[in-house]
Order: structure tokens, then sequence, then C-alpha cells
């Protein structure tokens, strides 16, 4: 909480889609490097045990609106979000906060309870991407982290200069499909990224649902997953088709010679094949971290403002041989979590607390010092 008589701050709340703890920097990450993401825990406090209740996107959403359990919020899965039940941006704005949603929504219905907001349809697209706001939908050139990141500092430019902000910037990256940008395309292509020791779990001692799961490295990714080029005889639904079939086998180039992959061979191959991919779109969101905080530093806004780094859930990057998240392993349910308040959060702590996605919100209302509602 805000020092008694201390002006109350504004807050920046950062949110990705799907990023692991283990591809950040400063929780260990031994497949990737996150400067930026790292400078923003030097600087602040680095929380190692905060977790989603309910592990998919629209659910997590939800419940960080809300500081509500899925089953009170009527979000459990993929359902619509009803906007006219009290949430932490309404509660804010009664506060008299500025409020504002920029990026990944993905809640069914348009955003209620802030001044302004602009949010991708659905999941969104990473190149060239589509916002809408009140006034109509709008594409943006460019890549959507680096988009996001531009109307996100538009609109704290544009704030009423007599009020404290709540800003949140949700990002699309790193979803599936992990399309990265052209600068980071490449990056991770001749480098071997360490497998999980668990990769290959046998699942000894698991119920049948761990072995019937959809979220297989080896056996569920499709052809638009792994980048696989269709013939070009194949058109239109066929096409598309194609795409969205899970190779057995794939021909690839190996020191210029053309061969045919398989058994281990293809497993192997499409566990790089994905955490290339994955850890180029990650690279991008690092880039406009740190982007966002030197355009703070340099706006006068550093000392006053809480920046929060988090995503919305977990992600497999390979244990347990899966993808995605939606199943109780601790890597689909942490959630990174990062805070910057210089003079308030110590520089380069560390916490253990438990937290959840529940506790997002009347923490928002403390820092505001606003009353929390007792539901």
């Amino acid at each position: 909480k805000p020092a008694a008589g201390a002006k109350r701050p504004n807050i920046l709340f950062i949110m990705t889609d799907d990023h692991s703890s283990n591809a950040i920097g400063c929780y260990g990450s031994k497949v990737n490097e996150t400067p930026h993401m790292d400078r923003l825990a030097s600087e602040g406090m680095r929380m190692d045990r905060v977790f989603a209740t309910n592990s998919i996107c629209t659910p997590s959403r939800a419940t960080i609106l809300t500081g509500k359990y899925s089953h009170l919020n009527g979000v459990p899965v993929f359902n619509r979000f009803d906007g006219s039940q009290p949430t932490v941006a309404k509660l804010l704005q009664t506060a008299g906060y500025h409020t504002a949603m920029i990026g990944k929504w993905h809640l069914g219905s348009n955003p209620t309870g802030f001044d302004y907001w602009n949010i991708l349809p659905g999941q969104g697209i990473y190149h060239d991407p589509v916002l809408y706001d009140k006034d109509g939908s709008q594409t943006y050139p460019g890549y959507v982290t680096d988009v996001i990141t531009d109307i996100t500092i538009d609109a704290i430019k544009n704030r009423p200069a007599d009020k404290p902000f709540f800003v949140m910037s949700h990002h699309k990256a790193p979803h599936r499909s992990w399309e990265p940008d052209e600068k980071y395309r490449k990056m991770f292509e001749n480098k071997h990224i360490p497998e999980p020791e668990n990769l290959r779990d046998d699942y000894a001692t698991r119920t049948d649902a761990i072995r019937e799961q959809q979220q297989s490295v080896f056996r569920d990714m499709t052809r638009r997953d792994l980048k696989l080029t269709p013939p070009a005889s194949l058109e239109g639904a066929a096409r598309r088709e194609w795409m969205q079939t899970k190779p057995t086998e794939v021909e690839t180039e190996v020191g210029g010679v053309k061969k045919t992959l398989k058994g281990k061979e293809l497993e192997d191959w499409k566990y790089q094949r994905y955490m290339q991919d994955y850890l180029a779109v990650v690279q991008s969101v690092d880039d406009n971290v740190g982007r966002m905080l030197d355009w703070l530093d340099a706006s006068g806004l550093r000392e006053n403002t809480v920046v929060i780094y988090t995503s919305d859930q977990g992600f497999f990057l390979g244990e347990h041989g899966m993808y995605d998240k939606r199943f109780m392993y601790e890597e689909s349910l942490r959630m990174p979590f990062l805070v910057r308040w210089p003079g308030t959060v110590p520089a380069k702590g560390t916490s253990e607390a438990i937290g959840i996605n529940c506790d997002f919100a009347p923490t928002f209302l403390d820092l505001a010092g606003a009353a929390v509602p007792a539901d």
C-alpha cells in the first residue's frame, strides 16, 4: 500500500499470453535470455509462487478482472464475460483513476469500466493486426507486440493530467501459432535448445487422463504449428486441411541433403522447431518490455508507477512431453510475476509468498487506497 499521505501510484499491468516462467532469464531459463524482463526484476521484485486458479486464457482474464474464482464470475471455460458485473476497472474508475485496456481481451464481450479501450478481436493475428474500439476497427501495419506497445504509450500520453492511471496492456504473444517478427524469425534456427529432462515422460504412476491429453509435442503438433510448406498444388480448403494435419514424417534438409525424418529423429526435430518459434516470439515481448520501461523513465513516470509483468498462466515447453496448458502441473499453473515500484518495492527482491490471480484485483485496489469489496 502507499504510505499515508503519499500520492496514489499509477498502475501499468503488462500481461502476455502463455508465457512460461521457464522462458525468462531471471527465473532461471536454460533456453533463452530476456534482459529487459530481468531488468524489471532487478529494479523490483520477482515473485516465485504466483499461480492461476484455472489455467486457460479466458477464465484467467475474468478472474483477474473480478478477483473471483471462475464459478463465481461466470467464466469457467470459454464463456462470454458478463460485463455488467463489478470489476476492478469499475472500482478504480470510481476511486478516481483513468482506466485503459489495450490488446488481447478474449472475453467474448466488449470491455466495460474502461475510459479507453482498443482490443484485438478474438485471438487476433501476429502481423498487421486489426484492433477495434468503440468507434470501429482499424488495421495497424506492423508486428502485433510492437503495435500494442505503441497504442499503450499513446494511451498513457493522452490520459487526463489530473488523474492517476490504471492501464492493462495485454499482448497476444507468445500464444500459438508462435509467429515471430521477421527480425527474430531465425534467431534460434542454428541453436540446440536444451530439452527438459521429462520430455519423454512415460507417465508411470499417472492416470489415463495424462495419456489421453491432446497436447503432445510429438503427437499433436500440426503442420501449421511446425511451419511446414504445403504443396503448391493445394489451394483453399484442401490447403487449410493439410496445414491442420499432424505429420508422422517430415522431409527436411540436413547439411544441404534432403532427408526424411521419422521416429525419434522426428520427435527431436519437432521439439526444436516448436521452441525456435516460441522463443523468437518471446524475444519481441522482451524488447517491448524494455521499450515501455525506457519510455516511462524518460517521461518522468518511473517513480510513481507500479509496473507489473505477468502472463495469464504458465505453459508447457516440452515438460511431460507437452505444449499448451490446461493440465495440473506447476509449469501450467505458475505465472511469472515481476513488479517494480521504486522506493517502495525493494530492488533485487524475491518473494516465495503464495499468490493467485484472484489476488490481483484486491492488490490493485490496495495500491489505489480504495476499499476492497467483501466478495
